[in-house]
Protein backbone atom coordinates (compact mmCIF):
# COMPACT_ATOMS: atom_id res chain seq x y z
CA UNK A 1 0.00 0.00 0.00
CA UNK A 2 2.93 2.28 0.63
CA UNK A 3 4.76 1.74 -2.51
CA UNK A 4 1.52 2.39 -4.53
CA UNK A 5 0.65 6.12 -2.28
CA UNK A 6 5.00 6.72 -3.23
CA UNK A 7 4.07 6.23 -7.01
CA UNK A 8 0.36 8.25 -6.91
CA UNK A 9 2.88 10.99 -5.07
CA UNK A 10 5.48 10.82 -7.53
CA UNK A 11 2.83 10.97 -10.65
CA UNK A 12 1.18 13.80 -9.22
CA UNK A 13 4.58 15.98 -8.62
CA UNK A 14 6.04 14.92 -11.76
CA UNK A 15 2.83 16.36 -13.45
CA UNK A 16 3.09 19.34 -11.32
CA UNK A 17 6.42 20.27 -12.48
CA UNK A 18 5.35 19.82 -16.14
CA UNK A 19 2.36 22.36 -15.81
CA UNK A 20 4.61 24.95 -13.75
CA UNK A 21 7.59 24.40 -16.65
CA UNK A 22 4.84 25.32 -19.46
CA UNK A 23 3.03 28.18 -16.99
CA UNK A 24 7.23 29.54 -16.89
CA UNK A 25 7.30 29.02 -20.68
CA UNK A 26 4.52 31.36 -21.47
CA UNK A 27 5.18 34.12 -23.15
CA UNK A 28 2.89 37.08 -23.16
CA UNK A 29 2.64 39.54 -26.02
CA UNK A 30 2.17 42.74 -25.80
CA UNK A 31 -1.58 43.35 -27.95
CA UNK A 32 -1.65 47.53 -28.33
CA UNK A 33 -4.97 48.45 -27.13
CA UNK A 34 -4.99 51.49 -30.38
CA UNK A 35 -5.49 48.59 -32.72
CA UNK A 36 -8.40 46.86 -30.98
CA UNK A 37 -12.14 47.68 -31.64
CA UNK A 38 -14.55 49.33 -29.10
CA UNK A 39 -16.20 46.65 -26.95
CA UNK A 40 -16.32 44.02 -24.50
CA UNK A 41 -13.93 40.99 -25.20
CA UNK A 42 -13.58 37.75 -23.21
CA UNK A 43 -10.75 35.26 -22.71
CA UNK A 44 -9.90 32.07 -21.44
CA UNK A 45 -6.30 30.48 -20.21
CA UNK A 46 -6.22 26.99 -18.82
CA UNK A 47 -2.56 25.78 -17.94
CA UNK A 48 -3.01 23.83 -14.59
CA UNK A 49 -3.42 24.03 -11.95
CA UNK A 50 -4.24 28.04 -13.19
CA UNK A 51 -7.73 28.93 -15.44
CA UNK A 52 -8.04 32.09 -15.66
CA UNK A 53 -11.30 34.28 -17.79
CA UNK A 54 -11.65 38.10 -18.42
CA UNK A 55 -13.43 40.30 -19.55
CA UNK A 56 -12.00 43.44 -21.32
CA UNK A 57 -13.47 46.26 -21.88
CA UNK A 58 -11.89 48.76 -24.41
CA UNK A 59 -12.82 52.17 -25.71
CA UNK A 60 -11.38 54.52 -28.17
CA UNK A 61 -8.24 52.50 -28.12
CA UNK A 62 -8.05 51.91 -24.42
CA UNK A 63 -8.29 49.50 -21.90
CA UNK A 64 -10.68 50.81 -19.59
CA UNK A 65 -11.72 48.07 -17.37
CA UNK A 66 -10.81 44.16 -16.70
CA UNK A 67 -13.25 42.06 -15.10
CA UNK A 68 -11.81 39.07 -13.26
CA UNK A 69 -14.67 36.90 -14.28
CA UNK A 70 -13.58 33.53 -13.14
CA UNK A 71 -9.96 32.29 -11.39
CA UNK A 72 -8.58 28.85 -10.20
CA UNK A 73 -4.95 28.61 -9.00
CA UNK A 74 -3.10 26.27 -6.79
CA UNK A 75 -1.47 27.89 -3.64
CA UNK A 76 -0.26 32.02 -3.53
CA UNK A 77 -3.27 34.41 -3.88
CA UNK A 78 -3.38 37.99 -4.99
CA UNK A 79 -2.63 37.58 -9.01
CA UNK A 80 -5.97 39.97 -9.11
CA UNK A 81 -3.59 42.80 -8.89
CA UNK A 82 -2.42 42.50 -11.97
CA UNK A 83 -5.51 44.16 -13.46
CA UNK A 84 -5.00 47.40 -12.59
CA UNK A 85 -1.39 47.40 -13.74
CA UNK A 86 -2.66 46.68 -17.21
CA UNK A 87 -5.32 49.19 -17.59
CA UNK A 88 -2.24 52.00 -15.86
CA UNK A 89 0.18 51.30 -17.93
CA UNK A 90 -2.09 50.01 -20.98
CA UNK A 91 0.47 47.14 -21.55
CA UNK A 92 0.52 42.94 -20.73
CA UNK A 93 4.04 43.92 -20.11
CA UNK A 94 3.82 44.68 -16.62
CA UNK A 95 5.48 42.68 -13.45
CA UNK A 96 3.84 39.57 -12.14
CA UNK A 97 2.41 40.19 -8.31
CA UNK A 98 4.43 39.04 -6.05
CA UNK A 99 3.65 35.64 -5.06
CA UNK A 100 1.65 34.97 -7.74
CA UNK A 101 3.88 34.63 -10.56
CA UNK A 102 1.96 31.83 -12.24
CA UNK A 103 -1.30 33.09 -11.92
CA UNK A 104 -0.01 36.54 -12.93
CA UNK A 105 1.23 34.65 -16.32
CA UNK A 106 -2.02 33.06 -17.03
CA UNK A 107 -4.26 35.82 -15.94
CA UNK A 108 -2.05 37.91 -18.61
CA UNK A 109 -2.30 35.35 -21.09
CA UNK A 110 -5.95 35.44 -20.97
CA UNK A 111 -6.38 39.32 -21.72
CA UNK A 112 -3.80 39.02 -24.24
CA UNK A 113 -6.36 36.13 -25.61
CA UNK A 114 -9.31 38.57 -25.34
CA UNK A 115 -7.38 41.55 -26.45
CA UNK A 116 -6.57 39.38 -29.89
CA UNK A 117 -10.35 38.63 -30.62
CA UNK A 118 -11.09 42.61 -30.80
CA UNK A 119 -8.73 43.17 -33.70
Amino acid sequence: MRILIACAAAVVLAGGCAFAQKIEQLTIDDVDPAAVRDGEYSGTVRILPVTATVRVTVKDGAITGIDLVRHFHGPGHGAEGILGRVVETQSLQVDAVSGSTYSSKVVLKAIESALKTGR
